[in-house]
């Protein structure tokens, strides 16, 4: 697992509202700080879907109000679906 979390834009986020896709981002350092972005931004979202950059694996979810880990890996991360 070392290869894959190096502590350096780790993470490509696909934020979700209503629903629908609203915004996909490629290189993310850390989720919480992505997070306090989205709000600067004024983007509302439902939920965050976080995957490992670089194997492109589903890593987890978040929904808006959740804890968020800043370095999620597959030990210490946000919720998951069964089959994940």
């Amino acid at each position: 697992m070392s290869e894959i979390f190096k502590k350096k834009n780790d993470y490509s986020v696909t934020v979700f509202l209503n629903g629908e896709k609203r915004l996909f981002t490629e290189y993310v350092h850390t989720i919480y700080n992505y997070s306090q972005w989205l709000q600067k931004q004024s983007i509302a979202w439902d939920y965050l879907l976080v995957y490992v950059r670089r194997n492109r694996q589903i890593l987890c979810f978040y929904e808006n109000g959740d804890f968020l880990h800043a370095y999620p890996t597959f030990e210490n991360r946000g919720r998951v679906k069964q089959g994940w």
